[in-house]
């Protein structure tokens, strides 16, 4: 089965990193069928605090783990200086194995056009 990747970003100020950290601190489990790794946190004068996580699931259960995502970052966005955004990644091996099957960028562009 296909596995899907997803990037949460969350991106704010340092007057919202208590809020932000209160709303880590309260969010909902991850759901058995997802694995998480991270969040993992940066910051620069200029662009202020930026956190990634990076999400995995199988394919079929994107409906599913995209409501969890959604409802999971509109937590986040409810927040004032706090904007997210949610990303579909394709790993490379899999990139390349399609690539090979097909023999043509365009039709792995076709086959893979994200949804999110």
């Amino acid at each position: 089965k296909a596995k899907m990747i997803i990037f949460g970003h969350i991106q704010f100020t340092p007057a919202c990193g208590m809020s932000v950290a209160d709303t880590y601190g309260s969010a909902p489990a991850v759901p058995a069928y997802m694995k998480l790794t991270g969040p993992f946190i940066r910051s620069n004068i200029e662009q202020g605090i930026h956190t990634i996580s990076i999400y995995e699931f199988v394919d079929d259960r994107v409906d599913e783990a995209m409501a969890y995502l959604n409802a999971r970052y509109a937590r986040f966005d409810a927040i004032e200086g706090v904007n997210t955004s949610v990303e579909e990644w394709l790993g490379v091996g899999l990139a390349l194995k399609l690539l090979d099957e097909t023999q043509s960028v365009t039709d792995v562009l076709d086959l893979v056009s994200f949804r999110f």
